[in-house]
């Protein structure tokens, strides 16, 4: 009985382990923000419960930084093909000049999820990489290099803090727009395994308990 208690007590509190959830939609050829992407945002917002903490219209949030890339409202050349602002009655964004280079978003209290418009997507070049324990790459989708094509992203990883998110352009340019991110709450709920586990704990428990009974009743004088 001791020795089954805080095993019991330890299956109760063992969460589930969350997985990383990754969302994307992606337009061929779109220089405004195409159906596939505003349905891929929409459905991230609602899973994580998150919103756009990011449009690049006023002040940068507090607690966040970002080293990389520039904030412009003219790309210099097709917006199918250099990317757009995806903000409505907005017109900034973060522009990613290609040249290989990297554009990295630090958060002062780490963020559990993190999602964005990117726009001009025509090199399947683009990645984002975190670290969550182990270092994760998520490869953007990318179109025809003659039309370009733009997406929403976005990844859910409950349960861990990440500080910051990197995103590599290869020779690609890109605009970034309409960002999402913050941390969710994260249910313990026990999986099916540590309930069954649990359910043999309890019935060892009750088995333990009608034996020291019978015993007490035999040992009763007539």
């Amino acid at each position: 009985m001791k020795t089954l208690l805080p095993l019991l007590v330890m299956l109760l509190g063992a969460p589930a382990m969350a997985e990383l959830t990754v969302t994307s939609g992606f337009d061929s050829g779109a220089s405004s923000v195409g159906p596939q992407a505003a349905a891929s945002q929409a459905s991230f917002l609602n899973s994580t419960g998150g919103r756009v903490m990011l449009d690049f219209e006023g002040d940068m949030p507090a607690g966040l930084a970002i080293r990389g890339g520039r904030v412009t409202d003219d790309s210099g050349c097709r917006a199918a093909l250099c990317g757009f602002n995806t903000t409505e009655a907005g017109s900034q964004f973060l522009l990613a000049p290609g040249k290989k280079g990297t554009i990295t978003f630090t958060f002062g209290e780490g963020v559990s999820y993190f999602g964005a418009y990117f726009s001009g997507l025509q090199l399947a070049t683009g990645t984002l990489t975190f670290q969550d324990g182990v270092r994760q790459e998520i490869s953007l989708p990318y179109g025809d290099i003659s039309l370009g094509g733009m997406a929403f992203v976005g990844f859910h990883n409950p349960g861990k803090l990440i500080g910051s998110v990197s995103f590599y352009t290869g020779n690609d340019i890109i605009a970034i727009d309409d960002v999402v991110y913050g941390r969710g709450p994260v249910a313990a709920v026990p999986e099916v395994g540590t309930l069954a586990t649990m359910g043999l704990g309890l019935l060892a428990i009750a088995g333990l308990r009608r034996g020291r009974a019978e015993r007490a009743s035999a040992r009763q004088p007539v």
